[in-house]
């Protein structure tokens, strides 16, 4: 059985709404797909913008950096192993693992800050796009709700119908042509709940 939110942390404005999407919103979040998050702020954030949704890219694209710090944690036994001679000074093998340890956390801990500073944000006034690209660089798109023209979505290949991952493309009339929200989890879904603002936005419901 699907897991219920409170309702009490969906916005006074939202309850009155008789919309498919709030059913969607309410359903399996988790830290990639969040709806209505309490008390979450950013740059910009007009006092009375409600934040609807916040989506990451799905778990399953960072597995392999797990997997890679694992092997890596692993280096000095396997040496130890086949090339024993080497490795018989406790000195050397303690080096050696305190440098492997170090790789392997510095890996996790970069997978760890491209999964939670790439981030997609919609509230009832617009869409973001933040892109981290480097601990020093990131890239910010935005576009109004009311500057959407079409929103469109591409599944992410076996993987993408496997684990339900996708890139949502939303056409805007400003600066920004397009906005992409890159391999996130229930795309389908994101693109109904913007035609739904965008519809509710329309009739001045929100």
């Amino acid at each position: 059985m699907a897991k219920r939110e409170n309702p009490n942390l969906v916005p006074k404005k939202f309850r009155k709404l008789k919309k498919s999407f709030l059913e969607h919103l309410q359903e399996n979040n988790n830290s990639s797909f969040m709806s209505f998050p309490k008390d979450l702020s950013f740059y910009g954030k007009e006092k009375a913008e409600n934040v609807v949704l916040v989506i990451r890219s799905h778990w399953i694209l960072y597995v392999p950096y797990v997997g890679i710090s694992f092997v890596i944690l692993l280096l000095p036994v396997l040496m130890q192993m086949v090339i024993s001679d080497l490795t018989k000074s406790t000195t050397f093998f303690l080096a050696m693992f305190l440098s492997c340890l170090t790789i392997s956390i510095t890996i996790l801990v970069y997978a760890f800050i491209r999964w939670f500073y790439n981030v997609n944000i919609i509230t009832d006034k617009r869409v973001i796009d933040l892109d981290f690209t480097s601990v020093v660089s990131h890239t910010l798109a935005e576009a109004r709700l009311d500057k959407i023209e079409d929103v469109t979505h591409k599944q992410l290949g076996a993987l993408g119908s496997i684990f339900d991952i996708g890139t949502v493309y939303i056409q805007t009339a400003g600066a920004t042509a397009e906005i992409e929200f890159d391999n996130i989890p229930r795309p389908r879904e994101v693109q109904d709940i913007l035609y739904d603002l965008l519809e509710s936005k329309q009739k001045g419901e929100i």
